[in-house]
């Protein structure tokens, strides 16, 4: 029983991408005319594969790096290095620590939904938004505070695309069961974000595995 329905809400959970991503492109469109002037950061996490001026490595990571970008008429933008170094004049650390202010606000908008097995236990959340600066929120305390008491204080996130965010607990055996569902949306999303496994945690953010390895 399982099996079909992990793929149930595999195509469930691709279809919503594919509506979100749309909405991300109108909300990118709508945010773009009050924004652009202002470029107001946003924290990208992103695939290594997409080049950026502005990049910063993600701990112990290998397929996925941060950017910095705002959202301008195209969507979201990445910074050029030039114009990063003069509107951010205390680096990385000034640009993070405004992205991040946006982020927790988003998240305080947002109901996670919980995924329950048959016996009623929780498997794992999704949050989901149009919004670009979702993925950047597991940065946020908030976002630590939310699910510390579902799943502990040592959570494993996995980002597929921009709209959505799957958390659990640190527990092997369920990410097994999930892996090639995640993994999947990660391949047919519009915008991708990560192949990879995070572990967040009070010390930090960090990958710890790789949807497409063996187990983690």
């Amino acid at each position: 029983m399982i099996g079909p329905l992990i793929t149930l809400i595999t195509i469930l959970l691709i279809n919503l991408e594919s509506s979100l991503a749309q909405r991300i492109d109108e909300v990118a469109s709508i945010k773009a005319d009050t924004s652009q002037e202002s470029k107001a950061p946003i924290l990208i996490i992103q695939p290594k594969y997409m080049r950026s001026e502005v990049v910063m490595m993600i701990p112990k990571a290998r397929n996925t790096v941060y950017s910095a970008g705002y959202l301008s008429k195209l969507g979201l933008t990445n910074f050029k290095a030039e114009e990063f170094r003069m509107k951010f004049r205390g680096g990385w650390k000034e640009f993070k620590k405004k992205a991040l202010k946006q982020s927790a606000i988003l998240l305080k908008s947002i109901q996670p939904e919980y995924i329950k097995n048959t016996q009623g236990d929780i498997e794992y959340a999704i949050l989901q938004s149009s919004d670009p600066l979702l993925a950047s929120s597991v940065h946020t305390g908030e976002f630590r505070k939310i699910f510390k008491a579902p799943f502990g204080p040592n959570l494993w996130v996995i980002i597929p695309n921009r709209s959505t965010i799957l958390v659990m607990k640190a527990d092997k055996n369920r990410l097994n069961t999930y892996k090639k569902a995640f993994y999947h949306m990660f391949l047919d999303a519009t915008y991708p974000v990560s192949r990879e496994v995070f572990l967040v945690n009070p010390d930090g953010f960090s990958a710890i595995g790789d949807l497409n390895q063996g187990s983690n």
